[in-house]
This record gives C-alpha cells, sequence and structure tokens, in this order.
C-alpha cells in the first residue's frame, strides 16, 4: 500500500477545492495515507465565485446561483453541514425574458402561440424531426441554423448563448459548450426525439426534471469558504506558482516567495492563460493551451428604490439578442431571485456588459458603465433616477469560449499528460458551471488515488 503521497493543487476556486476535499475524502475511504495541499495566490478562497456585501447589499461577482438540473454540488453543500444554509430561488425565476423589438417577451409553453418568436422562425423549427445529422463538431451558430433554422437561432438561441458564456454562437462549439443536445442529436436523429427519449426514460424510473437554482444565506462564496475550512491539508493564500520542475517521478513547485516543494502529482486548476506563464510547464502543450479564448466581462450590479423601476420584474430576467442592437447581454432581477439578499423595499439588478459580442464595451470607465447600464434599464424596465447601490466586476478575461475542435484538443492534453502525474483541470476543460467543476473533481480525485 503505498503511503505518504504529496498532491499539490493550484489554484482555489471551486475546482480546485473540491479536488482536493474528495482527494482527502476518498484517501481516508481507502485507507491511504495522502497529504494534500493548495496554493493560490489571491488573498481569500474561492477563486471568481466572490459575494460583495455592503450595508445590508449582497450580490455575487460572478456566478449567481447553481442549478437543480444536476445534483453533484448539492450533495457536496449537504455533506459540508450547508443544509441550513441553502436558499431556493423564488418560484418567479421560472419566467424568463428576451428583448425582441424593443420590449421584454416572455419565454416558455405560453409563448409558441404569441408573437414572439417570430411565426417564420416557429414554422422552420417544426422540420427539426427531419433534419439529418451534422458532423461530430461544429458552432452553436451552424447548429442551430441547420437544426432549428436561422430565426430561432437569432432570436432565442444567440441571446441565451451569449447570457451563459457572453461568447459568440459562430465561434463556439456545440459540442463542447452544449453536449448534451449534440449528443441528443447524434444518438436519436433529432433533438425532439431526444428529449422525447429522455422524458420517457425519467417517467419510467419515477423521476421528475429537476428545475430552478440554488444559493448560499452568505452567497456563492459561501460554498467555498466551506470547502476550505473542512480539509485537512493547508490551502495557501498570496503563494503565486513561478515554475514547475520534473525531478524522477515527482514535481517541484518554485512559489514566488522563493519556496520550493516536491510533490508526487500536481492538479493545475487555473485558467490556461495563468499556467502559460509558469516557467517549466511542458513546451510542446504551449500551442493547445494557446487554443482558448477568454473575453472579457463586466458585471455590473445596480440596485434602486422598488418606486425607481416600473418593470414588475416578475422573473429571473432577460437576455438580449444581437439583432436588437443593445450595449448589454442581459440582467438578472437579483432581489427576485433572493429577497434577503437588499434592504426592504430595495431591487437589485446584474447586467453582463462586454463579452465576445462587445468586447471593447467592458473597457469603459466605472461612471460610463453605470450610466450606459442605467440608460438601457431605463428603456427596458423604466427605470428612473440614479441607484443607490453600485459594485462593478470586472474581468479582462472571464469565461473561457471552447471553439470548434475543443473536444479533440482536451482529449490530445489529457493523453499527453497520463502517466506524468500533472493534470489540468478548470472550467476550460471541465464545463464553466459550478455543477461541472464539482462534477468532474470526484472522478479526477479517484483516478489519481487509483494511479498511485
Amino acid at each position: 500500500m503505498v503511503q505518504n503521497v504529496r498532491i499539490a493543487v493550484v489554484g482555489a476556486g471551486i475546482t480546485g477545492l473540491s479536488t482536493h476535499y474528495f482527494l482527502e475524502r476518498e484517501a481516508r475511504r481507502q485507507g491511504l495515507a495522502v497529504h494534500v495541499e493548495t496554493w493560490d495566490p489571491r488573498p481569500v478562497p474561492g477563486g471568481n465565485v466572490r459575494t460583495a456585501t455592503e450595508n445590508g447589499w449582497q450580490c455575487e461577482e460572478a456566478a449567481e446561483s447553481i442549478l437543480n438540473s444536476r445534483q453533484e454540488t448539492m450533495e457536496l453543500a449537504l455533506e459540508l453541514g450547508l443544509a441550513d444554509r441553502i436558499v431556493q430561488a423564488s418560484p418567479l425565476a421560472r419566467k424568463r425574458f428576451i428583448v425582441w423589438k424593443g420590449r421584454l417577451r416572455p419565454m416558455g409553453p405560453n409563448s409558441v402561440l404569441g408573437a414572439f418568436p417570430t411565426w417564420g422562425a416557429k414554422l422552420r423549427a417544426l422540420w427539426e424531426p427531419f433534419v439529418s445529422r451534422g458532423p461530430q463538431d461544429e458552432s452553436v451558430a451552424e447548429f442551430g441554423a441547420r437544426r432549428l433554422g436561422r430565426g430561432i437561432m437569432e432570436q432565442i438561441m444567440d441571446p441565451m448563448v451569449t447570457g451563459v458564456y457572453a461568447a459568440s454562437p459562430e465561434r463556439l462549439s456545440v459540442r463542447s459548450a452544449f453536449p448534451r443536445i449534440k449528443t441528443m442529436e447524434m444518438a436519436h436523429g433529432s433533438l425532439c426525439a431526444g428529449l422525447w427519449a429522455a422524458h420517457r426514460e425519467r417517467k419510467a424510473e419515477g423521476r421528475k426534471h429537476p428545475s430552478g437554482s440554488y444559493t448560499f444565506r452568505g452567497g456563492m462564496a459561501e460554498l467555498g469558504r466551506t470547502i476550505a475550512s473542512n480539509v485537512a491539508g493547508p490551502v495557501h493564500q498570496k503563494r503565486q506558482i513561478l515554475s514547475i520542475a520534473r525531478d524522477g517521478q515527482r514535481w517541484t513547485l518554485g512559489a514566488a516567495d522563493g519556496s520550493r516543494s516536491e510533490f508526487d502529482h500536481v492538479v493545475l486548476a487555473i485558467p490556461t492563460f495563468d499556467v502559460a506563464r509558469i516557467d517549466g510547464f511542458p513546451a510542446d502543450l504551449m500551442p493547445d493551451l494557446g487554443l482558448l479564448r477568454y473575453n472579457p466581462v463586466c458585471v455590473v450590479a445596480l440596485g434602486f428604490d422598488r418606486s425607481q423601476v416600473d418593470h414588475p420584474l416578475d422573473g429571473f430576467g432577460f437576455l438580449v439578442p444581437k439583432l436588437e442592437n443593445r450595449k448589454i447581454l442581459g440582467t438578472l432581477f437579483s432581489s427576485t431571485l433572493w429577497p434577503h439578499t437588499v434592504p426592504a423595499g430595495k431591487v437589485l439588478l446584474r447586467t453582463m456588459v462586454g463579452g465576445g459580442r462587445q468586447p471593447i464595451l467592458a473597457e469603459y470607465t466605472e461612471p460610463d458603465l453605470v450610466e450606459m447600464v442605467r440608460g438601457e434599464l431605463s428603456e427596458l424596465l423604466g427605470v428612473r433616477g440614479d441607484p443607490e447601490f453600485v459594485h462593478i466586476a470586472r474581468y479582462a478575461r472571464g469565461i473561457p469560449e471552447y471553439p470548434v475542435g475543443h473536444h479533440d484538443t482536451v482529449r490530445r492534453l489529457k493523453t499527453q499528460l497520463e502517466g506524468t502525474g500533472l493534470h489540468l483541470a478548470g472550467n476550460a476543460w471541465d464545463g464553466i458551471g459550478v455543477n461541472d467543476c464539482v462534477a468532474a473533481a470526484l472522478p479526477r480525485a479517484r483516478a489519481i488515488l487509483e494511479s498511485l
């Protein structure tokens, strides 16, 4: 039995922290003596999953919530003792809007008989079951236009893609960004057949399709803090990795503070551009790292008195198609989802700016961003006057944009690193959602322990 194995996790975001936690948990279950420690240059754990609080206002700087459609993160939260801290989104969150011709249009089953999407788009979408399978990978724009028609692509898929990835659908891989719908097409020949098959499977097993999302009473940052406080090995903050070197079967990490430590395995749970800065990272892997683009994003949170907003804010929020030629990507009605996050009688609106659609807008100064967003919300929601609360989170390189062929890049990198003790992790490879990152952490931890 292998003992005294040393494993380093570089990056204290949700991916790195959950990998650290699962490594220790699975090692205990297997009776292995494993030492795990996490290194991160930032002062607090959690990565970009951060929550800002000020004078009764609480707003997220990145991820708003966690979807109920997958249970990996929920199971981890319950295991960590967070059951009484979980807050489910308001039932109003089921209602979502898309801007069309300058107005917010509700989406959902009832909208099928309405004026949006356009009748031409709806009629073309009826042909979907008869469309033949496409290539193994293509852009989301190509996939959407081919299967559902350009109308549905431009009116619905475009804003949805931008709302999730802040990316242009013309540059985003459908296989990597939305693997479930591509699998449906390849397995069943159409999305309609795939959805019907999934419905029958759930019905046969007595499962309901979970909906909605949740957060924690102290905000999304509570998850990262709790994981960090429940691991045995140290989580080193303000420790930046500058170099990595292979010495026999072990890796030596060199930090900015001059410290050097040896490990049997190293998990690099950081963005690809940070991996590329590490001196000694295998040069032959650098070209693949450079294929991934990160789009700049600003999250502009504005708080108002309820009397300053005409719209009832009776939903999750709204997304904006490119055809609308607006300066924002979409807005979440945060105070509708989580009433406990604002003072009584106030509302909080979180707006995304920039992304792959209009990256230059993410470089605006704070006053210009506030004025631009306030103007857009004035036209769309009837917002009047100045905000009482302002918080802006900037990401010069925010959400990774998976290009066509990204699936093959990931597979190639994993093959090249197999057996070396060096592992790539994070939203560049595992999916951008919190659920994706937690879900990938457990099999990664098990695979590392099985290799010992």
